[in-house]
């Protein structure tokens, strides 16, 4: 059906506001005519008419070309692989080149806006589509959706000011010094291509070997080969195809798109960045021979030695994390139940301050003492690629027993992209040069990066930027913690690590171990266990009244815990269990009168006079001073545990112990 008359209302004001415009479809923001926003008009009868179009449901607005004035408009959000949200950003861009004036602005159903400025008239357009980090409209050059259209149940906003303010001069200068100058004169005998290629995110049918040919063209001009423009159109242009092509399809339009490519396009725009020499490779036979050293663990099962990428959402605690990492590996302690490998640390703490430092210092220490000359923190360090890489070396080389070395985040040592490579390429090329220089070492590093909310159970897909940093790094811990809860799960995969779920605690700025019932347990449930982990033994009427909550609620969550290995019944109430389930071959044991026969959880028939018990019911001491015996029964015999001078006993396992003093 054709656009709402609310929406052609919006267009025709923007019109009046000099705009052109154009008729989006109503499900998609993709043109309705063919030329797309090359159709757009001024006329606010054509339009109309445009949006009576079947399809029609929506708009796109652009500055005219032709307009005596310039209009240069900011796509302010969180995309394109951005480390810190577009809010904080501005602000470090407003400290720099002073505070931006009131202008029309635009609000988009992701939270971001589209802010609008006049561009002076005597000042060269930069090259590329991309100013401070973000991706900029220029006249002629892409389009925005108009304020009044709507995807899906999510409406584009207009903000109450619709005067456009000049950019100012501070601002001006450094968009000029940012990006040179699109180049004016050109050899009629030669195809370049100036600035930066923006993929749009989805690509129509009518547009898919358009899109090939030029994205193909800026990344040739940025110094690609054959191969890795094809992989790079394989994963990069064809995702966003709104009509999928064959594999066959597609290599024919990059074989037409490459065909003579150094003839039409001329020498590379930049010439291909040098590449590690290949090394003389080895027969397989002798490779099975060789006597490789082990990994090395610096945290056994969370951090071994090599690139680990730690992700989180922002305020989850993974500094703090990454303190304890450092305090723990310089004093030679313990994270998380695990021994950490003692050593030199340098921690590139580059979001902290000495304060805010001093703080989770004192935190992870909690009263110990701290050795000199074993942990370096920094506050400040130079980019990948403008000497980050030198001054790493310079401290590995001076610390013969490094273990670690933690960047605190990529993003503040991650140089901007020069408009000439996708983000994709950015990434992987600044991992390589740090990966280079832990090559040859038994020595982790961490680089702490943010992580999107999830919106899949793969928690791999919440890593902002692009698959070119969990690509390139060896193994990669995400944090996943809702911000108000205490209890959280530390999920670790990697190349040469098997994958694990390590459940944590994080509270006064450090992370414990926790019952894995509690990784993803509810609000009320780890206030629950609070409790009983304070307070126990205690009775679930104890807690209800603790907590103003029910009894029966509190009574359920209570069995909950119970039956997931995080509680346990004795007398006098529940306690938080200090066991582990023990994943070792059955044993048989002695049948008491208190057992009774089950065939479901045996698992079988048992020699007559003994039971075999299963695996999933026994368990040991998590803590060796927790328990004087393991109980072999723990689900059954709950009510008989008893704690005794020496640790926590069974009355029902050992009844020849008898009541102790």
């Amino acid at each position: 059906m054709p656009a709402p008359e609310s929406v052609v209302a919006a267009a025709i004001a923007q019109i009046e506001q000099g705009f052109a415009v154009f008729a989006l479809r109503a499900d998609a923001k993709v043109p309705v005519t063919e030329h797309g926003f090359k159709n757009a008009t001024t006329r606010p009868d054509w339009i109309r008419r445009q949006l009576e179009a079947p399809a029609a449901g929506n708009y796109g607005l652009v500055w005219p070309e032709t307009a005596p004035e310039r209009v240069v408009v900011f796509d302010l959000d969180d995309g394109g692989g951005a480390d810190r949200p577009w809010r904080d950003r501005m602000l470090d861009l407003v400290a720099q080149h002073g505070p931006l004036p009131a202008t029309k602005i635009t609000t988009t159903p992701s939270g971001g806006r589209h802010a609008f400025y006049r561009w002076p008239a005597d000042v060269p357009v930069p090259a590329g589509d991309e100013l401070f980090g973000f991706t900029v409209r220029w006249p002629g050059r892409g389009y925005l959706v108009g304020p009044g259209s709507r995807i899906g149940d999510h409406e584009y906003t207009a903000g109450p000011v619709k005067e456009i303010a000049d950019l100012p001069e501070g601002w001006v200068a450094a968009a000029v010094a940012e990006r040179p100058v699109r180049g004016q004169s050109v050899d009629p005998g030669v195809i370049t291509v100036a600035g930066g290629f923006a993929l749009p995110d989805r690509i129509p049918s009518g547009r898919r070997y358009a899109a090939v040919r030029d994205y193909v063209a800026s990344r040739y001009n940025a110094g690609l080969g054959t191969d890795e423009l094809w992989q790079l159109v394989r994963t990069q242009v064809a995702p966003r195809f709104e009509v999928a092509k064959t594999e066959a399809e597609l290599r024919a339009d990059f074989d037409r798109a490459t065909a003579k490519i150094g003839e039409r396009l001329g020498a590379p725009a930049r010439a291909p960045e040098a590449r590690r020499a290949v090394g003389p490779g080895m027969d397989a036979a002798d490779l099975l021979g060789v006597d490789l050293p082990p990994l090395q663990w610096i945290v056994p099962g969370l951090i071994p030695e090599g690139t680990t990428i730690l992700a989180a959402p922002p305020k989850v605690g993974k500094s703090c994390l990454v303190y304890q990492i450092a305090v723990e590996a310089s004093i030679g302690g313990d994270l998380l139940g695990r021994r950490v490998m003692p050593g030199s640390v340098l921690y590139l703490a580059l979001e902290d301050g000495k304060r805010r430092g001093q703080d989770r210092l004192r935190a992870a220490l909690a009263g110990r003492t701290m050795p000199r000359g074993r942990l370096e923190i920094r506050w400040d360090a130079r980019n990948i690629g403008e000497g980050l890489e030198e001054d790493i070396a310079d401290w590995l080389d001076a610390h013969s027993d490094a273990v670690l070395v933690a960047i605190d985040t990529l993003g503040k040592v991650r140089g901007a992209t020069d408009g000439r490579r996708n983000a994709y390429e950015v990434d992987v090329a600044a991992m390589a040069r740090l990966q280079d220089l832990f090559r040859d070492r038994s020595v982790a590093l961490v680089i702490v990066h943010h992580a999107r909310k999830e919106s899949t159970d793969d928690f791999l897909t919440s890593v902002s930027g692009t698959y070119g940093i969990t690509g390139s790094a060896d193994t990669i811990v995400v944090i996943r913690r809702k911000r108000n809860e205490a209890f959280g799960t530390l999920h670790v995969t990697g190349r040469d690590v098997p994958d694990e779920e390590i459940t944590a605690r994080f509270d006064d700025l450090t992370w414990t171990a926790a019952p894995g019932a509690l990784s993803a347990a509810s609000f009320e449930r780890g206030e629950v266990y609070r409790v009983i982990e304070a307070r126990g033994p205690v009775f679930p009427k104890s807690i209800a009244d603790e907590l103003g909550m029910e009894r029966t609620s509190v009574q359920h969550i209570v069995a909950a815990l119970v039956a997931q290995g995080a509680v346990a019944r004795v007398k006098g109430g529940y306690v938080a269990a200090e066991v582990v389930l023990d994943t070792a071959e059955p044993l048989s044991l002695p049948l008491h009168s208190t057992h009774s026969m089950s065939e479901e959880r045996g698992g079988g028939h048992a020699p007559a006079g003994t039971r075999e018990a299963s695996p999933v019911l026994r368990i040991v001491p998590a803590d060796p001073t927790g328990w004087a015996h393991p109980c072999h029964w723990y689900r059954d015999h709950q009510s008989m545990h008893r704690q005794t001078p020496s640790g926590w006993t069974c009355d029902a396992c050992y009844p020849e112990e008898g009541p102790t003093a």
